[in-house]
């Protein structure tokens, strides 16, 4: 069968300052396959 890789990244770097702690980075994968149930609009 086939499967869909969906792959998203985020990372925050903030100057020094009171808002440096909240900086950060995140990373999710997800392996999709034939029989998802996800749909998609047009």
């Amino acid at each position: 069968g086939r499967f869909g890789l969906v792959v998203c990244a985020d990372s925050a770097v903030y100057a020094e300052g009171p808002a440096r702690p909240t900086g950060g980075a995140a990373a999710v994968a997800m392996l999709i396959g034939p029989h998802a149930p996800i749909v998609f609009e047009s």
